[in-house]
């Protein structure tokens, strides 16, 4: 029999390292399945997904740009998704795809440094999975930048969680008595674009920690921003691994064995 079908879907996804992790994971615990990256354009969603549907595929992270998308060729989501409208995680049960985001347990299980004052830049999937799952004692403030869709993204917020989004333009006041900077928007995955700049992050207190969930090879133009300002900051590999050993203990019910996971991402 051939192996059992685990993998990745996003656009980009063939630079990510879950097939490392998983298939390391997997190979450690003596587990019959395969791990693969599936990337393709939003045009093409229709058709790759039924072939995933015929392959047998029997669980899957999403990424950038599907992780809403991908809720209406589902077959359930479970109450976190369906409040967030954003799943990273799949898993077929009884035939059927059911969906869950282990984003923002994810995140929160990297971050270290008992923070008080977050501020989170970015209203998408990631981010408000983030938001969701963020510690009581955690006083955070969301930003986005002053698009047509602000109002419709503010409104959502409030919806949601009872937040009020702020315009990036107004940030700079916040920043001075914030422990944690965190970057959950896609500008820099693609292009040298950084939400912030290296004078937002002077206004910063020189202990506040930088966090940019894109992950590359090489610093965003917003980690490098934020070092030049004298700040430390970090990618969102962390986080992937994180994410990334939930949906493992979800597709397989055991321990996944975290420290090997680290490993293969970071060497």
């Amino acid at each position: 029999m051939p192996k059992a079908l685990y993998g990745l879907i996003g656009y980009p996804a063939l630079h990510s390292k879950s097939p490392r992790m998983q298939n390391a994971a997997m190979e450690n615990l003596n587990i019959d399945a395969m791990y693969k990256a599936f990337e393709f354009a939003p045009t093409k969603m229709d058709e790759e997904i039924k072939k995933l549907k015929l392959r047998n595929i029997q669980g899957f992270n999403v990424t950038m740009p599907y992780k809403k998308a991908i809720i209406n060729y589902l077959d359930e989501v479970d109450p976190i998704a369906a409040k967030l409208q954003s799943v990273n995680t799949v898993k077929r049960i009884n035939g059927k795809w059911v969906g869950t985001s282990t984003d923002g347990a994810g995140f929160w299980h990297t971050i270290k440094n008992d923070p008080k004052k977050v501020v989170l830049i970015g209203t998408g999937g990631a981010a408000r999975a983030i938001i969701a799952s963020k510690p009581d004692n955690i006083e955070l403030k969301v930003f986005n930048r002053n698009s047509q869709r602000f109002s419709g993204h503010a409104q959502q917020m409030q919806e949601l969680f009872g937040i009020e989004l702020k315009k990036l333009s107004d940030i700079e006041q916040d920043l001075g008595d914030t422990d944690l900077i965190i970057n959950a928007t896609n500008a820099g995955m693609r292009d040298n674009e950084s939400v912030l700049s290296q004078e937002n992050f002077l206004q910063a207190k020189s202990s506040c920690h930088v966090i940019d969930i894109i992950y590359r090879d090489f610093p965003t133009r917003f980690m490098e921003n934020a070092r030049n300002a004298g700040l430390t900051a970090e990618n969102g590999l962390n986080m992937l691994i994180a994410q990334g050993v939930l949906s493992f203990q979800i597709w397989f019910g055991q321990t996944a064995p975290e420290q090997l996971m680290t490993e293969m991402v970071h060497n």
